[in-house]
């Protein structure tokens, strides 16, 4: 069942108490979703709040209905959405002062050894993804890269696109824009992916069903650490007995 004008009525709400509303944002999986709203509601609205939140209450289709105090003042957050989920499963969020501890520290302790480490884990990952994500797409292939495009750009790692995708041959090109993980070493005047090259390659061995990483060969062959404007790798298949 589909409900029209909830939201609106919702909010209309907090703006009849003259209440702000910051932010607003809807998340969830299936029928039952959650509607998080911050907003600025101070001390001498203290008999505001608790009229807006009863009113919420009696909302049509409304289950549920929590209110959090600020931690300290001007700072809150939701403590009930937890886990953080996409498609249904959990999911963390890496923001970047600690993605970049954790890849440049583990270039300056393991040296070239350490992307090696982060293509076989990326590589693991993107295959999963692949196999997770492709009901998605209903067994269009044309569809599943557009999606895998999407679930890319969304979860941070960068904008891709694919300049050649050969399935009959098993070969392809594919270009990544802002990379997360190669924006980290700008001017350092080689390539450094590790991480999304993995995430590639296990992606399309997955669609190419490969299964040995060390059959997949997947070159970084423009890198913006080097100073080109996006990363570009070459894919291609070498079965190795």
């Amino acid at each position: 069942m589909k409900a029209v004008g909830v939201l609106e009525q919702i909010t209309s709400l907090f703006s009849a108490q003259r209440i702000p509303i910051l932010q607003l944002g809807v998340t969830g999986f299936g029928e039952n979703l959650m509607l998080t709203i911050f907003a600025d509601v101070g001390d001498e609205k203290t008999a505001a709040k608790a009229r807006v939140v009863e009113d919420v209450r009696k909302t049509p289709y409304a289950l549920q209905v929590w209110y959090s105090k600020p931690i300290v003042k001007g700072f809150c957050y939701d403590d009930f959405c937890f886990p953080p989920t996409i498609e249904g499963e959990r999911a963390i969020i890496l923001s970047k002062p600690y993605y970049k501890g954790f890849i440049t520290e583990g270039w300056s302790r393991f040296g070239t050894a350490f992307p090696i480490m982060l293509y076989l884990l990326g590589f693991e990952a993107g295959r999963r993804a692949y196999k997770d994500l492709t009901y998605i797409a209903g067994g269009d292939r044309d569809a599943e890269v557009k999606v895998a495009q999407s679930f890319f750009q969304m979860l941070g790692y960068g904008k891709l696109e694919n300049v050649k995708l050969d399935d009959r041959k098993r070969e392809a090109v594919v270009r990544v824009y802002d990379s997360f993980e190669c924006s980290l070493f700008l001017g350092v005047g080689e390539i450094r992916a590790g991480l999304v090259r993995g995430l590639i390659g296990g992606w399309l061995a997955a669609r190419w069903g490969v299964e040995k990483a060390e059959n997949m060969v997947v070159r970084e062959e423009k890198c913006i650490a080097r100073g080109d404007t996006y990363c570009e790798f070459r894919v291609w298949i070498e079965e190795k007995r």
